[in-house]
């Protein structure tokens, strides 16, 4: 908060909330149970990451779940979800009709749950039904969200995107009628998490922290929210990824991805996820990683429209310019590489500047960017910089 902001009128605000409870701490995911108790479920199909399938987190569920309910288990395939995958998983819910969805794993999984269940209730096909601000009839049943990763917030946020199968089109799909109920964030899961993965997940928890701080669509609520999520995830993502068995850092982690993501329902994110998501989509970049080589950049481009916010940050980050501390962070992780990479061609990078300028986060920027300016932004990207801010030519 600024030091005269309480001088004045409050500025008007829009806050979006939906996540309705949110269970923290080591050991909660044994409070399915008393979840499905306290609301009656007799029938709960368990939406799973395929990774966990066959494994004793599969086998933790079904000990917590078991003497209580009929517990069916549909694996989904360890991909980024696609209109497919979500039609299988539509089958599966529909074939059950159950009284409690259970998203276990990462964002992609959540968002293959989120997406098949609200289907049930609106009946039309996976393609036809995406739509962004559409309305969505609920559905009955109970949807959980269990996160396995720190990074993209899916178990409190109003949002999914899903691939076109057989093509590099992403639908989207938001309503408030599509979150879980409940977010039950069990640190325990994220001990078995590889490094790349803490660090993938992390730095895009970390960018949608630092995005959604310095969005045109910020404002009085989401602020506190965004802050905390800077503030936990700078001190405690590379403890994370050196230290995987840390459970205090994994908690951190934690609570930064969902602050974060109850941050972003409100004010949307910013040119980082322009860029990555075309970088995903044309070059199936993992979504963690394309964010990280666009951020330090993106904040480079920023910093002269920052002002008071872009101080905050860079005291937060221990560092002369906010461009230069997540820039520390990237390289900290080991996801210090360069945009050369990956994309080889000047056809190639026209290709990703062109779709980040479609963007629906592009107006949310602190900068208003031109074409020239994108461009500019993805020259500075294409080698790696180590813990240096980048130079950008604008």
């Amino acid at each position: 908060m600024a030091a005269n902001e309480l001088d004045g009128a409050p500025e008007p605000f829009f806050f979006r909330h939906s996540a309705r409870q949110i269970l923290f701490g080591p050991g909660k995911l044994s409070e399915l149970a008393e979840i499905a108790k306290a609301r009656n479920v007799e029938r709960v199909v368990v939406v799973m990451d395929g990774f966990f399938i066959g494994g004793p987190l599969e086998a933790r569920v079904r000990e917590v779940l078991g003497n209580v309910i009929d517990v069916e288990v549909h694996g989904v395939p360890i991909q980024e979800p696609d209109t497919e995958t979500v039609e299988a998983c539509r089958q599966a819910l529909e074939d059950q009709q159950p009284d409690m969805v259970i998203a276990v794993g990462g964002g992609s999984t959540m968002d293959t749950a989120k997406v098949a269940r609200i289907l049930l209730s609106n009946p039309g096909s996976v393609e036809e039904m995406a739509g962004f601000e559409r309305y969505y009839e609920p559905h009955r049943s109970v949807m959980v969200c269990v996160p396995s990763t720190a990074g993209t917030a899916s178990e409190v946020s109003e949002m999914a995107v899903i691939g076109l199968k057989g093509s590099d089109i992403k639908l989207r799909y938001r309503s408030q009628n599509m979150t879980a109920q409940f977010a039950v964030l069990d640190p325990e899961l994220l001990l078995s998490a590889p490094p790349s993965v803490t660090a993938n997940t992390g730095y895009d928890a970390l960018t949608h922290a630092i995005e959604s701080y310095i969005s045109r669509g910020a404002n009085i609520m989401s602020d506190p929210y965004a802050l905390d999520a800077i503030r936990r995830l700078v001190k405690w993502l590379p403890v994370a990824y050196r230290e995987g068995d840390n459970l205090t850092a994994r908690g951190h982690c934690h609570i930064g991805s969902m602050l974060a993501g109850v941050a972003f329902n409100s004010t949307q994110l910013g040119l980082a996820h322009a860029i990555a998501a075309p970088l995903g989509n044309i070059h199936h970049v993992v979504h963690g990683k394309a964010n990280a080589l666009a951020l330090p950049a993106i904040i480079a481009y920023n910093e002269p429209e920052l002002g008071e916010k872009g101080q905050i940050l860079a005291e937060i980050l221990g560092s002369e310019t906010p461009s230069e501390g997540v820039a520390r962070i990237r390289a900290e992780l080991d996801l210090d590489i360069g945009l050369d990479e990956i994309v080889t061609t000047d056809e190639e990078r026209e290709t990703i500047i062109e779709a980040a300028m479609k963007s629906g986060n592009v107006p949310y920027s602190p900068r208003e960017p031109s074409v020239e300016h994108i461009r500019a932004i993805v020259a500075s990207m294409r080698q790696p910089i180590g813990a240096s801010r980048p130079v950008l030519e604008i």
